[in-house]
């Protein structure tokens, strides 16, 4: 970011005209900026060298046509595999270059930096629950600037937790969506309060895709983001407690179970931040479920809002945009909920799709929604919590 950074909150862009939220132009450049593995430019020059080579290997058969059979037959060999990989590496290099999920080298050896330009922090801590058959496994805690300041002892900060799509996992909360440098820009030009942002992992196993459900014997996903997440991430750091100081949010899978646990659990969230929303789990979820539709329909919000029992005002933030092929699931489930008379909104958000692309521009977005709703508390003298480790264990 530039000098005038400061500035930004002076020159705003307005999203849509659905919900008035505002965010600066610079804020958006920079959620778009392009890594050096999502160049089209590589992509280009890895094409490029595939066409030469399917070239060259045209004319290497013609010439070698009449060779011996063996080493005719090992040189087809070695040409296939080459082509074979670069194929291959082409089209994962483009796919990439799409979707915005690897930006750097370094990302894609699960490198990623900790400390921000502000004095924030990337935590990494690990959580698990053998009752629950969800072994431990790592989440990403950000803890914004001045939190380790003896000034802030007695601050407490609300809390976001971000539910990552599949496949996937936490990291990409912070490698594939730079959400430390998106919080770090928007505390400083007072776009957003200083908050706690948790990426925990939602998987069911190794890249299972877990919905968030509590499986019938299998892993109790939900059960760990709700209550296991939330009680570690209370314990270890100094957040507000209760639902008031709680946000749930997530894109694609992690968008619907943020919505399906949102409101499923009105007791611990008051937010929910839904990017890339979709109203139930899927057919193939009938089989984490044990084959029972009770449980596949208790957890499909566009089938249980019409009659569940609010007890609690529940703001929901919608987020898809033109090229999203949810939209129109996004814009049914807004209105679902304001028949309700909950205070949902429907956030177009511009140029977006379904993405980690897409979920980098509408976290913004869903933060300044959450911000509206989220208070910090400020109390007396409390104790230090414990300094987090690099890696803090349960």
């Amino acid at each position: 970011m530039t000098a005038t950074r400061g500035h930004a909150a002076a020159h705003l862009h307005r999203i849509g005209n659905l919900t008035g939220l505002r965010v600066p132009p610079s804020l958006l450049h920079q959620v778009q900026r392009v890594g050096p593995l999502e160049s089209l430019w590589l992509v280009a020059g890895l094409a490029a060298l595939l066409v030469a080579s399917v070239v060259v290997a045209v004319r290497r058969h013609r010439r070698r046509a009449g060779s011996p059979g063996r080493r005719r037959w090992a040189g087809r060999a070695g040409l296939a595999a080459w082509l074979a990989a670069l194929t291959t590496l082409t089209g994962l290099v483009g796919l990439n270059a799409y979707v915005g999920y690897i930006p750097t080298l370094p990302a894609l050896l699960g490198q990623v930096t900790t400390s921000g330009h502000t004095g924030s922090q990337v935590v990494q801590v690990v959580i698990g629950a053998p009752a629950l058959d969800v072994p431990p496994r790592a989440a990403y805690v950000y803890l914004p600037p001045g939190y380790d300041s003896p000034a802030n002892a007695g601050r407490r900060y609300p809390v976001v937790y971000l539910l990552h799509g599949y496949p996937g996992g936490p990291l990409d909360w912070v490698r594939a969506v730079p959400a430390q440098q998106l919080m770090d820009t928007m505390i400083a030009d007072h776009l957003i309060q200083p908050m706690i942002v948790v990426a925990p992992n939602a998987n069911g196993g190794w890249l299972q895709d877990s919905e968030m459900l509590n499986q019938v014997d299998g892993p109790q996903v939900e059960t760990y983001l709700t209550r296991t997440v939330v009680g570690y991430v209370d314990g270890h750091f100094r957040t507000v407690l209760g639902r008031a100081g709680r946000a749930i949010g997530g894109m694609s899978s992690g968008g619907y179970g943020a919505l399906n646990l949102g409101l499923r659990h009105q007791d611990l969230y008051s937010v929910i931040l839904s990017e890339m929303p979709y109203g139930d789990p899927g057919r193939a979820a009938l089989a984490l479920l044990g084959g029972s539709r009770a449980l596949w329909a208790a957890n499909a919000p566009d089938r249980y809002i019409p009659t569940m029992t609010f007890h609690h005002r529940m703001a929901v933030d919608l987020l898809t945009g033109i090229h999203d092929s949810q939209r129109r699931e996004a814009a049914w489930l807004a209105r679902m909920l304001r028949a309700r008379h909950q205070p949902a909104v429907l956030t177009m958000v511009p140029g977006a799709g379904h993405t980690w692309r897409s979920a980098g521009l509408e976290l913004p977005y869903a933060l300044a929604f959450a911000n509206q709703h989220l208070r910090g508390q400020r109390l007396g003298p409390l104790p230090l919590a414990k300094a987090p480790h690099p890696t803090a264990r349960t």
